[in-house]
């Protein structure tokens, strides 16, 4: 069950000793179990990223993953999931954007969330490409990571802060009206439904009681949660970095040759 964001307290106390990291795969790897309960095989969204890579090595313990990574065929993405896919000895289907009409689906991306924010539609244009492939394949289901990056301090503006606790607090706190939303609005536009593991409620009550400086140390984000995986996951995919959505995929710059008065 998603946890309640609008009731969502801040934690009284914190956790600060590491050995928090069992604890922590413990609870990820209860959310995946019972989410993924009674299915054949379910689709992973998955950049090769240390998000999707601890979603993918959960979800096989328990069930087939079905991996789909999209971009360009140089992008960041597709090439490091392609890598990571291998070391995880996974089939990885991939969705090229060098095929594809754009513009098209970002009109459609418009049509469907009603607006023409330029952040929304980098973020949720490649959501609409794989949408309409899973619904093709009769794939009613995607694990998505949404939520890693503002439960561990994923984005590299946190190391900016002056109050990381309250900034990750705040951002987890809200993300069911801001990025939460227009996922769901796409991928049910499509009867697709969203699986957020990260999101689970117990997942979130834990996570925003570790302490910050657990989550960004020796200036590595999301430090904890690679810890936690250390000894499942292959040194390659723990320690690498990771660009957001739409510079990983390229979907980015794309959206920008188009004409601009037509975006805000």
């Amino acid at each position: 069950m998603l946890v309640n964001f609008k009731k969502l307290q801040k934690p009284k106390s914190l956790f600060y000793d590491e050995n928090i990291k069992y604890r922590l795969f413990e609870v990820l790897d209860d959310s995946v179990k019972k989410l993924v309960k009674g299915y054949q095989e379910i689709p992973v969204a998955f950049s090769g990223g240390i998000d999707s890579s601890v979603l993918t090595y959960l979800v096989s313990k328990y069930n087939r993953p079905v991996l789909f990574c999209f971009g360009f065929k140089n992008s960041y993405d597709v090439k490091n999931a392609k890598k990571n896919a291998g070391l995880l000895n996974l089939k990885l289907n991939i969705i090229y954007f060098d095929e594809l009409d754009l513009k098209k689906y970002l009109k459609k991306t418009i049509d469907i969330l009603e607006t023409k924010n330029r952040m929304v539609l980098d973020l949720n244009t490649p959501f609409v490409i794989l949408s309409e492939e899973l619904q093709k394949r009769n794939y009613t289901n995607i694990i998505l990571g949404q939520g890693a990056d503002e439960l561990f301090a994923g984005y590299n503006r946190y190391k900016k802060t002056n109050n990381l606790e309250e900034d990750l607090f705040q951002d987890i706190k809200n993300i069911a009206e801001t990025n939460l939303k227009y996922n769901e609005q796409v991928f049910n536009y499509f009867g697709v439904n969203i699986v957020c593991p990260f999101l689970e409620k117990e997942v979130v009550e834990l996570a925003i009681k570790i302490s910050p400086e657990l989550k960004i140390k020796n200036s590595i984000n999301k430090y904890i949660l690679r810890e936690a995986f250390k000894n499942y996951l292959p040194e390659e995919i723990l320690t690498q970095n990771k660009k957001a959505l739409q510079y990983g995929s390229g979907i980015h710059k794309a959206i920008a040759k188009f004409d601009k008065s037509a975006l805000i």
